[in-house]
């Protein structure tokens, strides 16, 4: 089940719209903090809106729930 089919009927017509808007006009967070790890979370900040966004000490790179454009890059060089 999707997100959107969760919420209220008139959350759920506006919250395109309000994700369009945030896409074109909200923070992109480029000037990030360095990393922090705090009780086994790590992330790093927004300098800009001090928004914290997830950081894999593993993969070394941000979490993110989309999917990377490196991945989707990959997917279109893979031979099937």
């Amino acid at each position: 089940m999707k997100v959107v089919d969760e919420l209220p009927g008139w959350e759920r017509f506006k919250r395109p719209f309000a994700v369009a808007l945030n896409f074109a006009f909200g923070c992109h967070h480029r000037k990030l903090s360095r990393v922090f790890t705090i009780e086994g979370r790590s992330y790093k900040v927004c300098c800009d809106c001090g928004a914290h966004l997830d950081y894999s000490l593993k993969e070394m790179s941000l979490v993110s729930s989309r999917p990377s454009r490196h991945a989707l890059r990959s997917l279109r060089t893979r031979h099937i």
